[in-house]
C-alpha cells in the first residue's frame, strides 16, 4: 500500500479532476483512478465515482498529464494538490 503522506504519484483510490477537454469530460467532474495501466508508465484507468449516472458505461485511460488536480483521503486528512509532469 502506498504511503498517502509520502507519494505525489497518482494512486487508485485518489480521486482527480482532469484538464478542460481531456477525455470528454467536464473539468468539475470528480473521477476515481480505479487502476494504473503495468504497461504504460504514467497511464491511469479512470471511473466515475458511483453516484455517477455513467458509472456502469464509462472509463478513461488518461497519463499524468491530463490530471488537474489530485485529491487524497486518508484517516484523519485530506490532501491536494496539482501533479508536476
Amino acid at each position: 500500500m502506498v504511503d498517502p503522506q509520502i507519494s505525489d504519484a497518482p494512486q487508485p483510490g485518489d480521486l482527480v479532476h482532469l484538464h478542460p477537454g481531456t477525455a470528454g469530460t467536464d473539468p468539475a467532474t470528480q473521477l476515481i483512478i480505479a487502476d494504473i495501466v503495468e504497461d504504460e508508465p504514467g497511464t491511469y484507468v479512470l471511473w466515475h465515482l458511483d453516484s455517477h449516472p455513467d458509472y456502469q458505461d464509462w472509463a478513461a485511460a488518461v497519463t499524468r498529464s491530463d490530471i488537474a488536480l489530485i485529491i487524497r483521503t486518508a484517516p484523519g486528512s485530506v490532501r491536494t494538490w496539482t501533479p508536476s509532469p
